[in-house]
């Protein structure tokens, strides 16, 4: 079997593919992985000095994503232990079944910190999107998808995210989800897709954002769509400029 790189288009004859590449970090439970992503590409997005912080990709989206784990995972004491949660930023605080999130000195609310870490989280997420996109249905190599590649692998530009804000505490997952974490695509008919956008669903988390290059038109003509797909399940869309845009607890739950 030869192996192309999803990332960086290269093949196994100028490239390794030793190690395996987890499509979600290890760290929030992640299980698969992708065959197509090179050992230069894997390491990159797991490496702190890549990232020019003291965070790399893979640790913005385990400081975001961790809490509503593991806040489901307590919510079910049926489920198996899965380790202490562990975060420099936050941390769970539970009364009378339900939480709140106590924030850590080293997390901080200036602009600069938030603009740093949100675009670190973004960029966490087309790397998700792309590896599990692969994964499942094989694509990812095409032209259409260099922005993403620019954006996430090589930090050029910028793409923008959408995050839906639910409007009931009701959210269907699979029985493992919170301990293995699952990213899905059209699992509920409120995620909208079509050729230029894409929606995706994780751990109770609803986002937005383009996969090709858009105009203006195009983005608002989705934006309208989108929420009028929604209409009744969701309170609106935040395009996300900062980590606190996105509910990190998922507070809908405490309703």
């Amino acid at each position: 079997m030869s192996y192309r790189c999803i990332w960086c288009l290269e093949t196994e004859q100028s490239v390794s593919f030793d190690k395996k590449a987890h499509t979600i970090p290890k760290s929030l439970g992640g299980q698969n992985f992708n065959n197509n992503v090179c050992d230069s590409c894997n390491e990159y997005f797991g490496n702190r000095s890549s990232n020019k912080e003291e965070y790399s990709i893979e640790e913005a989206l385990k400081e975001t994503f961790n809490i509503s784990r593991r806040r489901f995972i307590l919510a079910n004491s049926t489920k198996r232990k899965v380790g202490r949660f562990k975060s420099k930023y936050f941390e769970i605080k539970e009364r009378n079944g339900k939480y709140r999130l106590v924030v850590k000195p080293s997390f901080s609310l200036q602009p600069s910190f938030q603009t740093k870490i949100c675009r670190s989280f973004k960029r966490g997420l087309f790397k998700m999107f792309l590896e599990e996109l692969n994964r499942q249905k094989g694509l990812g190599f095409e032209e259409n998808f260099n922005v993403i590649r620019a954006f996430a692998r090589y930090d050029e530009g910028d793409l923008p995210v959408f995050y839906f804000r639910r409007k009931f505490g009701v959210i269907l997952m699979l029985k493992s989800e919170a301990e293995t974490p699952v990213l899905m695509f059209d699992r509920m008919h409120y995620l909208f897709s079509n050729e230029k956008y894409i929606e995706i669903e994780f751990l109770g988390h609803v986002f937005g954002f383009p996969i090709t290059e858009f105009n203006i038109e195009s983005f608002e003509q989705y934006a309208k769509e989108s929420v009028s797909l929604k209409r009744g399940h969701f309170t609106g869309a935040i395009a996300i400029n900062r980590l606190i845009d996105v509910d990190l607890i998922l507070n809908v739950l405490n309703k």
